[in-house]
């Protein structure tokens, strides 16, 4: 038997406008919307876009986290009246350390966010590597990087999506 996969919010507004809502009417909707062709069919991604397209969106949150954990710090130090100003992401974290060494007590509340995006940017950059990795072997992701504008996550991420 072949396998349709159905755009689920259609179905959704339209298995709602009925009366009594129980597993068994939500069945007989279904297989009368599928006998008459009412539905919307959906393409499955390949197991591969799958991964690829988990690898973007996880790498993705780890970089909004260790983000949020650099304005926090930045914040918390404010508070205290110091300013850690424009610093690059590799000098990051000596200019916190620069700015608290004298204050025992806010090196308490600084070294475990450090730690936190240390670690953050470390599994952000294995990630990213693995992106390099499998844009590399892709002949479609190096063709689309020869256009101006478009790089590596670019690339995967129409690849993964298209």
């Amino acid at each position: 038997l072949p396998v349709i996969c159905v755009e689920t919010r259609h179905m959704k507004a339209v298995l709602k406008a009925q009366i009594n809502k129980t597993d068994r009417n939500d069945a007989r909707g279904i297989a009368q919307m599928m006998r008459v062709g009412l539905y919307r069919p959906v393409h499955v991604k390949t197991l591969r876009s799958q991964k690829q397209r988990m690898l973007l969106t996880h790498r993705k949150l780890m970089q909004s986290k260790a983000i949020a954990i650099e304005n926090d710090l930045r914040a918390t130090l404010r508070n205290f009246g110091l300013k850690v100003g424009v610093v690059g992401t590799v000098k990051f974290e000596a200019r916190i350390k620069e700015l608290v060494e004298n204050l025992p007590d806010l090196v308490v509340l600084v070294e475990p966010l450090l730690i936190v995006r240390r670690v953050l940017r470390e599994q952000i950059g294995i990630l990213h590597r693995r992106l390099l990795a499998i844009v590399r072997d892709d002949d479609v992701c190096r063709r689309l990087m020869t256009v101006p504008g478009v790089g590596p996550v670019v690339a995967l991420t129409y690849r993964a999506t298209v």
